[in-house]
């Protein structure tokens, strides 16, 4: 008997394999060093708060470089960077209102605070965002994807 694969299935397959692949070329180290210059410059002692949104940054920054990766198509095919990144805004926005939720929750922020978080995550999930498209363009341009 034939095993029957849906498209559904065959798709989510293609992109799980095409997101090992790109997760091969990503630096945990360097992300490590950037949550910790962006996030945590001015802690001396490492706490369970601290340790706990190092993690979730880091899956952050991990989940803009695979959303990124996966838009480099556009670019390949001649989208600039700015509108290919308008394409996922809204991915991107979750990402950064999920990560300034979890700073507040976690250390009790109050507007003003939030709002430096606010800016602070920005940067980093565009800085990540923009690495992911860059080495997908990358792989597309060596017609490795």
């Amino acid at each position: 008997m034939n095993v029957i694969f849906t498209l559904g299935e065959k798709r989510k397959e293609k992109q799980w394999k095409y997101q090992r692949t790109m997760l091969r070329s990503l630096q945990i180290s360097n992300m490590k060093k950037d949550v910790q210059r962006r996030f945590f410059a001015h802690e001396v002692q490492e706490t369970v708060s601290q340790l706990y949104l190092q993690d979730f940054c880091l899956d952050v920054g991990i989940d803009a470089y695979l959303l990124g990766a996966e838009f480099a198509r556009f670019g390949y095919y001649g989208e600039s960077e700015f509108m290919v990144m308008q394409r996922c805004a809204g991915e991107i926005m979750a990402q950064i209102d999920q990560t300034v939720a979890q700073f507040s929750a976690w250390l009790n922020l109050d507007e003003p605070q939030a709002d430096v978080y606010k800016e602070v995550a920005t940067g980093y999930i565009y800085e990540w965002w923009r690495q992911g498209f860059d080495e997908g363009k990358k792989r597309y341009h060596l017609r490795l994807h």
